[in-house]
């Protein structure tokens, strides 16, 4: 379970507060987190992913609040137990799909499990791509790879950047699908953070953040 208790971020100098809503999400519910720019979605989602340390406030995942973890030992909890998928897909390009997948567990410290990539990549029905390099894709075909290397290592957390906001209509709603479907698979919380309003009646657990930039009285 995901859990977060007045988490606080303060850029630098003259740079925007942001003070967030808590938030519980349990093993295999989905949360959407919707806002227009400027309401510190962005900040958010890099705090719920370890990726900024907050000011205050703390953000507990699997009894362990990674918010006070640093260097090599949250690099390690991250890579274990969240799983990111960015809004535009980034790959070693010199590498195949699968080997894609292979690095994303090697970073976490885990052993290769090619049997188990391979797997992921049938249940987002891209397994004939494994040995394809990712340039070669279409964007949707990508998309797939970046949501197949985000539950390659099974993670407790998937985080979802702003999936959909390049696709159409039906492609938004199958990656919105497959994200549900897959994080009630694995057992895992997903949030989605996005200005997507398509996806709001998608989800039953809907945060709304306004463009400001306090967040306190939210």
């Amino acid at each position: 379970m995901l859990k977060t208790h007045d988490l606080t971020y303060t850029y630098a100098g003259n740079g925007p507060s942001f003070r967030f809503p808590d938030l519980s999400v349990a093993p295999a519910e989905a949360c959407l987190l919707l806002g227009p720019s400027g309401a510190g979605k962005s900040t958010w989602l890099h705090l719920l992913a370890g990726l900024l340390t907050p000011v205050a406030g703390s953000t507990v995942l699997a009894g362990t609040d990674y918010a006070r973890l640093s260097g090599g030992a949250l690099d390690r909890f991250r890579g274990r137990n969240i799983g990111l998928v960015l809004q535009r897909p980034y790959f070693l390009q010199a590498l195949t799909v699968k080997e894609n997948l292979l690095i994303a567990r090697r970073s976490a410290g885990l052993a290769p499990d090619k049997a188990g990539a391979l797997h992921v990549l049938e249940q987002l029905g891209i397994a004939h791509h494994a040995d394809v390099r990712p340039g070669r894709l279409s964007v949707g075909e990508q998309q797939r790879v970046t949501i197949a290397r985000a539950l390659v290592n099974r993670p407790q957390l998937i985080l979802a950047d702003e999936p959909t906001s390049a696709l159409d209509n039906r492609n938004a709603a199958r990656v919105s699908d497959l994200l549900r479907q897959r994080a009630a698979d694995l057992g895992a919380a997903l949030v989605v953070v996005t200005h997507d309003q398509r996806l709001k009646d998608q989800f039953d657990a809907v945060v709304e953040l306004r463009p400001s930039t306090h967040q306190e009285n939210y």
